[in-house]
Parts: structure tokens; sequence; C-alpha cells
């Protein structure tokens, strides 16, 4: 008789050559049809999982989801899509190694195997991204099963990383079968996006006024959404209030990039910013805020109703020669008071070519402009970025405020910020000031100036300063 391990299921056709054979030639062939076997099977796990965690990839998660929303199409019912993205990935990487990153994207994986019901499917998308498809759902549930997750990971997930690295932010869009898969996973995306511009740490649902959600289609790329939006002037500023902490007074504001989706929708920058990055347009994309900010330094100062305004600049602007060329011909040419206009400079992500880097500041300086250092204590090299780049503000990363009435390492480490900044002869900016006890504290340690939810609420930029 064949080998039982390799005949059960065979072609009979085999079988009958098998038994034709002599025993060693037998074993031989029933040896190599098993190797052959398991090698098939291993190739069909690795190409449907993700190899660092077990989990399904993106193009069987795909199928997954394809499949549920054909299923409740013809069945009925709804179902939720929830994307998840670990908030402190990037800087574990940069402060502590891939190796720590690793684990906590395992730590990650493993609580979402945990907490999710049998029928639900979990997935890793891309490095820092997982995906839980959830079948026959109401949004409660999903709102329920979102937070535990939440909960669940900062609790355990981080092992040896900082707490506040080991968050995720959650964006949950629902679907009833009406809606292409494609476009219910930006929805989904754009949720977690909003999660993580209101804060990280926390979960955000999509609620789409259209219901067909024609902003989202698929088959329109966000490269595709950005260009668009830089020919046909689809593009419009925020404002978010920065409040002085002595004298109580509200006279800076913070410019925040939106773009406007086809029914009118304003989309956050976080929704769209990496992919202008990697798509070479955030160059055009900055040179736009920049003209709009000193348009309107212009119209107030006319109106004799000046305002300082901060604009974010991103490092692959601060690098390009064109930008701060457009910067200059833009001051020359117009009435703004340079002054009034602060640059920031983020330093949560890495700027590798540091002579370039302060040669900008160095030129914005010599301009009259102000230069703030942006989400301070976060990201890579901070005191290497004291002593190279030039600078007006600290502006102290978020992370360090939203719990600090209840963190004592938070209280030091915003003390010793201020303490810096103080014997430097800067000024202190506190973001993600969410209530009036934090806003006390941070008066008594000695911040200057104060933005988030509790301050002030993004508004538009033509009705905040509207001359």
């Amino acid at each position: 008789m064949t080998n039982a391990r390799v005949s059960n299921g065979m072609d009979p056709a085999v079988q009958n050559a098998l038994a034709k054979l002599e025993p060693a030639d037998r074993d031989l062939v029933e040896g190599a049809l098993a190797r052959a076997e398991k090698t098939e099977i291993e190739l069909r796990y690795l190409a449907d999982h993700d190899s660092l965690t077990g989990l399904l990839n993106r193009r069987r998660f795909r199928e997954e989801l394809d499949h549920q929303v054909a299923f409740t199409a013809r069945y009925g019912g709804q179902g939720a899509i929830m994307i998840i993205d670990i908030d402190g990935l990037k800087e574990v990487n940069d402060r502590l190694g891939h190796q720590p990153g690793d684990d906590l994207i395992r730590g990650v994986a493993e609580v979402l195997r945990e907490r999710v019901r049998t029928t639900d499917i979990v997935a890793r998308l891309s490095g820092d991204e997982f995906a839980v498809l959830m079948p026959q759902t109401d949004t409660m549930g999903a709102l329920q099963l979102g937070e535990e997750l939440r909960a669940q990971v900062a609790e355990r997930a981080g092992g040896g990383v900082e707490a506040e690295w080991a968050t995720i932010s959650v964006g949950i869009s629902m679907f009833d079968g009406r809606t292409p898969s494609e476009t219910i996973l930006v929805a989904a995306d754009r949720a977690m996006y909003r999660a993580k511009e209101e804060g990280r740490n926390r979960i955000a649902l999509f609620e789409g006024l259209e219901p067909d959600w024609r902003d989202l289609r698929p088959g329109k790329t966000t490269t595709a959404r950005i260009r668009d939006a830089l020919t046909r002037n689809r593009l419009s500023l925020a404002t978010q209030p920065i409040r002085d902490l002595v004298s109580g007074g509200i006279d800076r504001y913070e410019l925040l990039l939106r773009m406007i989706g086809e029914d009118g929708e304003l989309v956050p920058a976080a929704s769209f910013i990496r992919v202008a990055e990697r798509s070479g347009m955030i160059q055009e994309l900055d040179r736009w805020v920049v003209g709009e900010a000193l348009r309107l330094l212009a119209e107030r100062e006319s109106a004799g109703e000046p305002v300082s305004l901060h604009v974010n600049i991103s490092g692959a602007s601060i690098t390009d020669r064109s930008v701060i060329d457009f910067i200059e011909r833009s001051l020359d040419e117009g009435d703004a008071d340079p002054a009034r206009c602060t640059f920031e400079i983020t330093q949560s992500a890495r700027i590798d070519d540091y002579e370039s880097a302060a040669g900008f500041a160095d030129r914005l300086t010599e301009f009259g402009c102000q230069v703030a250092i942006d989400d301070y204590g976060a990201g890579f090299g901070p005191f290497h970025y004291l002593k190279r780049i030039p600078f007006d503000v600290i502006k102290i990363d978020g992370a360090f405020i939203r719990n600090m009435p209840y963190n004592d390492a938070d209280q030091l480490t915003v003390r010793a910020i201020v303490q810096i900044a103080q014997g430097l002869g800067k000024r202190t900016i506190a973001e993600f000031v969410e209530n009036e006890e934090t806003t006390q504290m941070l008066r008594e340690i000695g911040v200057d100036m104060a933005q988030g939810y509790h301050i002030g609420r993004p508004v538009s930029a033509e009705e905040a300063l509207a001359a």
C-alpha cells in the first residue's frame, strides 16, 4: 500500500502508478510528493499572511471584505471596518531601534487576536496599520470593540516601550452592502486620521454626509485628488487659536490645511499629507499655504487688526531651495509683516540634512520671520535641533500635555523643557490642552502659550480672521 499521508485524497491514476513501482522507488516518489505538498501549503500561507504577526495580509483581507460586502448586499444586515494605527511606532524605531518596534507590532497583533469575536477577521495592512472586519454588527458594537482594543493596547502591548507610544488611533466605518469595498476602507482610514488629528489614542466614526460618499469613490486616487485640489483651488485653511497664558489674550493662530471634497466636505491634512510627501507635491502645498498666510497677514494689517500666524512647513520643503526663494519673493512683493509669521518646523520628522535645515531657518530669520520647533520632545535628536537650528519658540509635544496633571513624568519633562527654553531666552507653547486643570498647571510651570480644544477648536480662516 502507498503511504497514507500521501495517498489520502490522491488522484487514483497516481496511486496506480505508484503501486507499480518497486518499494524503494515508491518511497522516494512518495517522499518527494509529501515535500511538494508541504511546500505548496507553506507558499499558500505566506501568500495570505503577514510574516511578522501571522495575521492576514492586505490582499487576503480585501478578499474577505469583498465577500462580506457581497453577502451583506444579498442577505441584509450591516457590518463594520476598523482601521487601527499604532501612534508611536516611528518614535520607537527612531529612539530604540527596530527590534522594540517589531515587539510593539506583535504586541498589538496579540491584543487584536485575543479581543475580537471568533467571527471577526484581523489583518495587518502595512507597517503600523491593522484592520478588523466585523460582520453583522451595529455601530454600538463596533465602538465598544474599538474602545476595548484601545484600552487593552495601552495597558498591555507596550512592554518595555513608553506608555505614550503604545497607543492606537482607531477609525470605524459601517457598511450595509451598498458601498464598494474600497470606499469603505477609505472612509475608515479617514476616520482614523481624524482620531490622530484630535489627539491620538482615541476612536473616530466616519459619518458620511452623502449616502454614496461620492468624494470617496474608488478610482480617484489621493494623488489625483491633491492635484485636482491644487489646480481647481479646492484647498482651504482653518485656524486654531493660541492663548497667551500671562495676558490671557489671543492674537496668534496656527493655520491648518484642508482639502475640499467633491461634496464640500473639508478633509484634514492628516488624510493626505503622507501621500503628498511621497508624490513630491508637498512643496507645492506648502507654497500655497505660505501665500495664503501672507495675504491674510497683509489684510489684517491693513484693517488695523494685526495678528500673528503660524505656518507648518514640511521637511521636504526645508531642504528645497525653491521654497525659501518663494517665501523671500512673496515677502518682497507683498505687504505682510514678516515678524508676524512663524514657520513651524516639525521635530517629530527626521531631517537628514541639518545644514540645509539650519540654512533655511537662518534665511527666515534674515527675512524677519520667526521659527518654531514643533512637537518638541518627540522624534529624533531633540537637543541636536536646539544646537543646530536657530529658533524663537518651542512647541511642546502633546504627548506630554494630555495627561500631565496625572503623570509625574510628564510634569517633570514639561518643567525641563520650560527651563531649557527660558535659559535660551525662548518662548514655549503647549499643544493638546484639553481642560482648565492642565491650563492652570502650565501657567504655574511657566509655559508661555497654550493651544488645544480647551483654548479653541479649529474654524475657517476666513471666518476667524475676517478683517
